[in-house]
């Protein structure tokens, strides 16, 4: 049985070449240092070449070269959209899309073997599980290049995804350790794992992490990964904790209430039960290095990172809501200038220092006007933008911005406030953002605690000795999480001052060390 459809032949425009040599002399002659057009071409190849007839032994060579150059072209594109800003800008959005078409692109070359494989095409039989294998790992790294790109993943990748998992039970290579030497994430796998790492990755919430979390989360998954075993009934899986997954499916996990269509159970006790070793070890007085954790987080953060992912592997995450479904219109402030606005503060004005130009200018005003011109204050409608409210449930919020919204660019963990339909106003953090395919922002955000009060922060710059006003916001302390009184002021104000003043504080409470930042604000602990 056949789980994938591929493109349907032609030969209107031939690709540059056909056999291994003519690949070997087309590349010879490209311009291999200059990464985007190399994307470009690449991929532009692969595409002709997947709607070209060719001996399935002869197109697995061929895709094998061309996968060398793909590996190389993809570590110079990734550093154009890695962890930007949503939504995307024009060349990070190319680069973004490149990254994409060249990675499914080359998955489909190889579902053309894989298609051979089915048929038992005599000239693939020692390559089975490597076919298998190479598809699943062109479709997990395009995997990553949307989670760096803070995308989400579409329907028919998973369908892909599962389809090949199917095609590796039909060849009998499930488990059939594969090498290789390109896909740096470990040096032997199975398809086994492969597949596993990709739920694994969707399980756990990778537009909640930061760029350095989802590094150490690949890291520890790709060494854990042959441990999490799929079982074909429930079984087999016995008393186990199991994620349920439709290979019929469109969907990382099966979400109805029904039985699977064709069903697997993703046994996860065993990626739970490192979790929560290393925890003990940590506590204990072990280093994470010495637990082969790395060193890209200090020992608090993998604390921090480790008990966040045992809870996410227990948790599969719902699909959100269609905006179709939307609750009410809301209006958002995005920066933190316009949420202080919003929650009715006054305008921080901070003119710069005078000038020969701007003396001139304000003589030149009073001479033609009898006064200094002055901008007028903004409103604390202005900048506003368009949301939608798709879910409010226990604190937790979840948004909708189309794509032709116009609206300043968001990052990881911004602060943002929204006004309600009857004019509440609420402070959230997002938690998570992602792109849709669709190019608007899907966002889920906590509520920070009611009672915040906008206020004005003072302080003397390091560089200039010259006093700096700043927006802030207080927060009241949540005394059921423990939570204590905070104050959030713009994210980089504390590193640029000599210390920082706010005299409105409620109770005495005076601004002390930093306990979190976001990409808009920083946050400081009052007591």
């Amino acid at each position: 049985m056949t789980w994938f459809t591929l493109p349907e032949m032609r030969s209107d425009t031939p690709p540059a070449f056909l056999t291994l040599d003519g690949c070997n002399e087309w590349l010879a002659a490209q311009p291999l240092a200059n990464a985007p057009l190399m994307q470009e071409l690449l991929a532009t190849q692969l595409n002709l070449l997947n709607v070209s007839p060719l001996p399935a032994r002869e197109r697995y060579k061929i895709l094998e070269t061309l996968r060398k150059p793909a590996f190389a072209i993809e570590t110079e594109a990734i550093k154009r959209y890695e962890s930007r800003p949503l939504p995307l800008s024009a060349i990070e959005h190319k680069a973004f899309t490149g990254s994409c078409r060249l990675w499914r692109s080359l998955a489909t070359g190889y579902l053309h073997c894989l298609r051979a494989s089915l048929d038992k095409d005599e000239s693939l039989a020692d390559r089975y599980a490597k076919v298998v294998h190479r598809v699943l790992t062109c479709l997990r790294l395009e995997q990553m290049s949307r989670y760096r790109a803070s995308a989400t993943i579409p329907a028919e990748w998973w369908q892909l995804l599962h389809a090949s998992l199917a095609s590796a039970d039909d060849l009998a290579v499930t488990t059939t350790p594969v090498t290789d030497r390109l896909f740096a994430e470990t040096r032997e796998s199975t398809p086994s794992g492969q597949y596993a790492m990709a739920l694994l990755l969707h399980l756990a919430r990778p537009h909640e992490l930061s760029r350095s979390q989802l590094s150490a989360v690949v890291r520890w998954f790709a060494r854990w990964r042959e441990q999490a075993r799929i079982y074909p009934g429930l079984a087999a899986a016995g008393d186990r904790r199991t994620v349920v997954i439709d290979l019929r499916s469109d969907l990382p996990i099966h979400a109805s209430r029904g039985a699977p269509e064709n069903g697997r159970w993703l046994d996860i006790d065993a990626i739970l039960g490192k979790c929560k070793n290393r925890l003990k070890d940590i506590k204990e007085g072990k280093s994470p290095e010495s637990l082969h954790l790395g060193n890209l987080l200090p020992t608090e953060a993998c604390v921090g990172l480790l008990q966040f992912l045992h809870g996410a592997l227990q948790s599969p995450p719902a699909p959100a809501p269609d905006a179709s479904e939307a609750l009410a219109e809301v209006r958002a402030a995005t920066t933190l200038e316009r949420v202080h606005l919003l929650l009715g503060g006054k305008p921080v004005n901070a003119p710069p220092a005078p000038t020969v130009q701007s003396n001139r200018t304000a003589h030149e005003q009073i001479a033609i006007f009898g006064h200094v011109v002055r901008e007028e204050t903004p409103s604390a409608d202005e900048g506003l933008e368009a949301w939608q409210l798709l879910l409010d449930q226990n604190g937790l919020l979840i948004l909708h911005r189309a794509a032709e919204t116009a609206g300043e660019r968001l990052g990881h963990r911004s602060l943002i406030a929204i006004r309600m339909p009857a004019g509440e106003i609420r402070l959230l953090v997002l938690r998570s953002l992602a792109l849709q395919e669709d190019g608007s922002l899907l966002a889920w955000a906590k509520a920070l605690p009611a009672g915040t009060l906008a206020l004005q922060a003072s302080g003397r710059e390091r560089m200039t000795n010259r006093i700096i006003l700043h927006p802030a916001i207080f927060v009241q302390g949540a005394g059921q999480t423990g939570a204590p009184p905070s104050l959030l002021v713009p994210a980089g104000a504390m590193a640029k001052l000599m210390r920082l003043d706010v005299s409105q504080l409620p109770d005495g409470l005076k601004p002390g060390a930093i306990i979190d930042r976001g990409s808009n604000y920083e946050r400081l602990a009052c007591q």
